[in-house]
Formats: structure tokens, sequence, C-alpha cells
């Protein structure tokens, strides 16, 4: 998605995290990132030649696990010894499968990998075996073999804070979340949970880190936004937690430290449990955007999916917001979250749409991440074709491999593009947005994100239409 300007860049704070921990350990680690770095494959060889790790460890998403493979490949045609690790939500979810799909990954780490990676560190430095450390999958006799499962993370407070001074800040470009830039911001984001206490069918995040919500202290919370202020100059936090208006009394604590310091931030939230006044609490401490989870305007559909709200409590949500004064309130909705998804059901959905007139609208395509109820729903119901790629698994860009009961893989993009382009080119919306905007650069942003997003969606039209 490299050149896309409305695709978000984010710090990979999970890497970050645990890298702090390796150097606290005395370890010297390096962090690539090659969603911002140019990767060139005879660059890399020189490089990784060079530095010649003990350990190269490799987080994969679904999309990028075929990539990561490729990776592990060059590691291991130069430097043959090196032990190479994968973590993150695909290996999570199919560890067996993955070590027997992917040849150039030794272990993979299963869950939360904090003190893992720590554990595996030591052993390996000293040549000792991997069999006894919890929440792994290696190979023996070149069989997958599992330990003990490892338990979630509960005191989240005894980890260190991501280690920021390993990136190469300059390099993350472009907005942080639609419509927060690093080009009118400095920008960072900050994770203060683990966790959702909802099971949404669509959802793999328990897959990674577990189910439940674990929540660091507002104390140590405010001390990483200390770090990020007075250590590196960052004025906006892009907070990343799935639910971080849950716990009330610490998001007032929180909420009190962005207000001192007279910083803007936006986060995610849920419709439910939500209230006017701490919305009007949000806003007066600095919250310039939010992102609700929405999905569909269709009961029926909210309910097969448990999402666990109502379209009432979405109405709600987004005219407190408005009235609270928060800039940006967007709606992210999801075409086909349930397989049985019909016509009727996205009339819904644009209706919704239509009444809460958010600022941003982000319809994805729904995707079957591995892991999750609905890859298991799809699976049974042979929706997913045979020959699908991993690399095919991403929100946006690509078509699906997959399809649902009542739509095909390119009904389900022209779906997508149709309800963007209803959405974003109304005169009355472009209008309302340049009110919004404060500086030259924030309206340079707009534009660019818009020209590139109709360039997108123009070019979609054309594949569909010559069935590519």
């Amino acid at each position: 998605m490299k050149g896309t300007s409305f695709i978000a860049t984010q710090f990979p704070l999970n890497i970050a995290g645990m890298a702090a921990g390796l150097l606290n350990r005395g370890y010297d680690v390096r962090i690539w990132d090659f969603e911002v770095e140019p990767f060139d494959e005879s660059v890399f060889e020189r490089r990784i030649k060079d530095l010649s790790p003990l350990i190269v460890a490799i987080s994969c998403y679904t999309p990028t696990i075929i990539s990561a493979n490729k990776v592990a490949a060059l590691v291991k045609k130069h430097l043959k010894d090196v032990v190479v690790i994968t973590g993150g939500p695909h290996i999570s979810a199919l560890p067996e499968a993955s070590l027997n799909e992917f040849k150039y990954f030794d272990i993979g780490v299963i869950g939360e990998g904090d003190d893992t990676i720590i554990e595996l560190a030591d052993r390996i430095s000293q040549g000792a075996g991997v069999e006894n450390i919890e929440g792994i999958v290696y190979r023996k006799g070149g069989v997958p073999q599992f330990t003990v499962k490892r338990g979630p993370i509960k005191d989240l407070d005894r980890l260190p804070f991501p280690a920021r001074g390993l990136l190469n800040i300059p390099l993350y470009r472009g907005q942080s979340h639609r419509g927060f830039s690093r080009s009118f911001l400095k920008i960072t984001e900050i994770i203060t949970s683990r966790g959702c206490p909802n099971r949404c069918i669509f959802c793999a995040s328990d897959v990674a880190i577990g189910s439940g919500v674990r929540f660091r202290s507002a104390v140590s919370v405010k001390g990483e936004i200390t770090e990020c202020v007075e250590k590196f100059g960052f004025n906006h936090f892009a907070v990343m937690d799935d639910t971080f208006t849950l716990k009330e009394e610490r998001l007032y604590e929180i909420c009190d430290e962005f207000a001192r310091r007279k910083i803007t931030w936006n986060c995610y939230g849920r419709v439910w449990p939500l209230s006017k006044k701490m919305l009007e609490m949000l806003a007066g401490a600095g919250c310039t955007g939010i992102t609700f989870g929405v999905e569909s305007g269709s009961p029926r559909i909210l309910e097969l999916i448990k999402k666990n709200i109502t379209v009432s409590q979405v109405e709600d949500a987004f005219m407190w917001a408005k009235e609270a004064g928060i800039k940006l309130v967007e709606a992210d909705v999801i075409i086909g979250s349930h397989p049985s998804e019909t016509k009727d059901d996205i009339r819904l959905t644009r209706r919704l749409l239509a009444r809460i007139n958010p600022d941003i609208v982000m319809p994805s395509i729904v995707v079957p991440y591995p892991g999750t109820e609905l890859y298991r729903m799809m699976k049974e119901k042979g929706l997913i074709s045979k020959s699908s790629n991993w690399d095919s698994f991403i929100l946006y860009g690509r078509e699906p491999s997959w399809r649902t009961e009542n739509f095909s893989s390119g009904e389900l993009m022209s779906l997508q593009r149709k309800m963007l382009l209803n959405f974003y080119f109304r005169p009355s919306y472009v209008f309302r947005m340049l009110r919004k905007m404060r500086s030259p650069e924030e309206v340079i942003y707009w534009i660019r994100g818009g020209l590139s997003f109709l360039t997108s969606c123009i070019k979609g039209v054309f594949k569909i239409k010559q069935g590519e």
C-alpha cells in the first residue's frame, strides 16, 4: 500500500516494547521496519551479514506472513545458524500449520511475546534447549512441537515503555489515523490496555492477547506520556486501545494528564457503555477525534456478529460526540460482517450513516482472519477460495479471495466503493470538512488524501469492469 496517502503508518509499539525488555536484559537490539524503510534484497543481505545477529525475530500479521517467510529465507541463506522466530496473530492462530507451511521459521511465539522473547534470547545465547519455555511452537526432527500454554501478563505496569529511540522516527510520515497526519502534528501512538470484553465473530484480538481486558494504571500511562513529550517532543497521541473509554475513573486520570500538558489526542471507543458527560470530558481534555466501531445499521446483523450494541446506542453516541465538540467523529462499518448479510442489511447501514452523518467513514470488506469464529464459519460454508493467498487478507485495496452467501468478491468491492464515493464526494461534506481545517498543512493533507483515494477508486472500478 506504499504511496497510498490515506493508509495509516504507525510505530510498531509491540515490537518496540519487546525490544525495550531485551535492552533492559543487556542485549544489543535493532528494529528494522520495512513498512517505512525501502526493502532492497541486496541491501538487506549486506545489512544482515554485517550485523550477524544471534536471533532474527519477525512479527507477522496474516497478510504479511508470506513476505516474512521470504525475509527469513534470505537470513538463512547467509547466516544458517541464526534462529528465526516469528510471532503475532497469524502464528498464534495457526501455529502448527504455519511451521509446516513456512520452512524458514524455527520457532513461533503463541500469544503475548514480552516474556517469551526474553526467555528465548537467554536460552539461545546460552546454547540451551527451548522445550521448557512456555507459549511456543518449535521443530523437533522436522515436526512441530508445542510447549505449555503461557498465560496472559496480568500486571502490564511491570513492562517497560516501548523503545521509541530504536525507531527511525523521521521515516514515519503521513497519517497515524484518518484525519491525523504527521504533516501537521508530531504524533506517537500509545497503548494503555490490552484486550476487549466482547467476542465479535470477525475479531482476532483474543487470539494473540487473550480474552478480557487488562489495564495499565493511570500512573504508568502518565509516565509514558511524560517520556513521549519531554524526550521526543510529541504533541499528539493516537490511543490504540480497543476500548479506551471502558474504565471511567482511570480514563479521567489519564485525561487530566492530557489536559495539563495541553496536548491533543484521538482514540477508539465503544458506543456503549458511554455517556454525554464522558464525551464532554474527553473533548475538554483535548480529544479531537474518536472512532466508533458501528459495523452495521442492521439490528439483525449486529446480533449475529455479537457486537453487543444497538442502533439507538450508535445514534446517541454520535449525537453526543458532536454536541461535545469532538472535531472528527468516525464510523467504521464492515461490509459482509456476517456471511448472511443481504442488500436490505446494507441499505440499513447506509441509512444509519445518513442519520449519524459522521465526519469520517471507513467501510471495510470483511476479512475472515484465522482464529476467528467467522473464519471457521466461512471455511465450513465453503466461502473461502481454496486458492486463496494469505497476502490477500487485507482490509482495503485488493479483491478478496472469499465471498459471502449473497455477494461475490467483486460485488463486495463494488459495494465498498459505492459507499465510499456516495459519502465523501458530496459537496456538503467537502464544505463541512474545509470549515474544520485550522492550517494550510491540514488542508493539503485532506486534498492529497482525497485525490489518492479517488484515484484508487477509479482504478478499482476499471479492474471490476475488466474482470480482473
